[in-house]
């Protein structure tokens, strides 16, 4: 827990340096996990099943 919450500190304060910088990266990062995403083999409910978060239907 303490780590996070310096992790928290410290990325607060480099938000603070340089906002449009940092705000440039964050979108990098999240158009980068949109795309990949994307090009997952698995849809969420095979994901979910595989990982045993998903309950088989009853019919």
């Amino acid at each position: 827990m303490e780590e996070r919450l310096s992790f928290i500190r410290f990325y607060v304060k480099k938000l603070k340096e340089d906002p449009d910088r940092i705000f440039k990266q964050q979108a990098r990062l999240v158009n980068s996990f949109l795309r990949s995403a994307k090009s997952f083999p698995l849809t969420k409910e095979e994901y979910l099943r595989m990982k045993g978060e998903l309950r088989e239907k009853k019919n």
